[in-house]
């Protein structure tokens, strides 16, 4: 089979070190081991190309160079070629990433004639809206309605996504494929090595305002009080908006932290190894707004073998389990935060009890393959129907 890999948006180099790059990469590597023949057709091929992705065929048709309004009107374009390239080349499958002014998947099919998949990760038009400009709301609303009418299966990352498809595109046939992780890319750690100096807390991502990094550098200080040496220390791999904001936190609470910046994906394994456990402190849900986010951070944590600490919202319950795989907290509560460090440092056997069960969950239930095999199911039930 030959699969046709679109990705339309220019904030997602194919070959980059943001999570949504290491998603484009994981879909990737899940259709070859599945057999498929890919060929990715991109806006931004990126830098880091990881060794076994050496000879991915990529199509890179970078969009012109503009601002405002002419950059959406750009990105259109670039869209347009690269659906026109992959009609020139053949697939016997579309696969898009959801992009904001891409409707390349719904051209590629009405020439082709081929089953296809739209995956959608986010509300970006909600996202575009709150965080950054969206100029022509219009277009953007048209280019998801046409992809997604036109899609075989609409690939969703969770409840929320599906709803917000849903409400847009009454008729969609959406499907919910929450995110995954390569257990083979990320191993698990060596439990019991002898180590001095504080344990290390990690945490991987962007550093953004909704990522609550600075709940997690006033829980490693209230962990810390009043001890004769500090308990915790933290290691943040990343980089972002907040950086500086974060460093300068981190130095005025008396924190001991390591920021790493950007590292490619193969690096992030090894990182957390060298830690004692890792968290996703989200803050509190915005009132009238859900988090739909599947969250690659906490797949990552539970196959590297980690103690999980992780605040209670949205997906994050039904990814792990109080007690047995991590240890959720309330959402903008460093007390809490604080508290659950402290249990895992009191207690060595509960940090490699945590460690085992979150690394056997990871491999029975969320790999990429089971991911893809779930979107290739629906294929096949929805063409059985046809």
């Amino acid at each position: 089979m030959r699969v046709a890999y679109i990705c339309a948006d220019p904030g997602v180099p194919v070959f980059g070190t943001k999570g949504s790059s290491v998603h484009v990469q994981e879909i990737v590597r899940a259709w070859r081991r599945a057999g498929a023949e890919v060929t990715v057709y991109c806006t931004r091929r990126g830098t880091e190309r990881p060794a076994d992705l050496a000879d991915l065929p990529v199509v890179e048709i970078r969009p012109e160079s503009a601002s405002g309004a002419g950059r959406e009107k750009a990105i259109r374009e670039a869209a347009a070629a690269l659906a026109h390239a992959v009609v020139r080349d053949g697939c016997d499958l579309a696969y898009e990433r959801y992009s904001l002014f891409s409707a390349a998947l719904a051209t590629v099919t009405q020439v082709l004639r081929v089953p296809a998949v739209l995956e959608v990760n986010a509300p970006l038009i909600e996202e575009q809206q709150q965080y950054r400009e969206l100029h022509d709301a219009g277009l953007a609303k048209g280019m998801l309605c046409t992809n997604a009418a036109a899609a075989t299966v609409v690939a969703c990352v969770s409840e929320p996504v599906v709803q917000w498809v849903e409400r847009r595109v009454p008729g969609a046939r959406t499907l919910l494929a929450p995110n995954g992780v390569n257990t083979e890319r990320v191993t698990p750690r060596v439990v019991g090595r002898k180590r001095s100096g504080p344990l290390t807390v990690a945490f991987v991502g962007t550093l953004k305002p909704w990522h609550g990094v600075g709940y997690l550098l006033e829980a490693v200080a209230l962990a810390n009080a009043g001890t004769a040496r500090h308990t915790w220390s933290a290691t943040i791999i990343g980089d972002g908006p907040c950086r500086q904001d974060l460093e300068r936190q981190a130095a005025e609470l008396g924190v001991e932290a390591e920021f790493t910046g950007a590292v490619p994906p193969a690096a992030v394994p090894g990182l957390l190894h060298a830690c004692d456990a890792a968290a996703a402190p989200y803050p509190q849900p915005v009132p009238g707004r859900d988090d739909y986010f599947s969250p690659l951070k906490v797949y990552e944590y539970l196959a590297a073998g980690m103690p999980v600490i992780a605040s209670e919202v949205g997906q994050i319950p039904a990814i792990l389990q109080h007690g047995h795989t991590g240890i959720l907290v309330p959402p903008s509560d460093p007390a809490a935060l604080a508290a659950a460090l402290a249990r895992l440092a009191s207690s060595e056997e509960l940090q490699a009890r945590l460690g085992a069960q979150a690394r056997a969950a990871a491999v029975a239930l969320y790999s990429w393959d089971s991911v893809l095999a779930t979107i290739h199911q629906a294929l096949m039930n929805d063409m059985r129907v046809a």
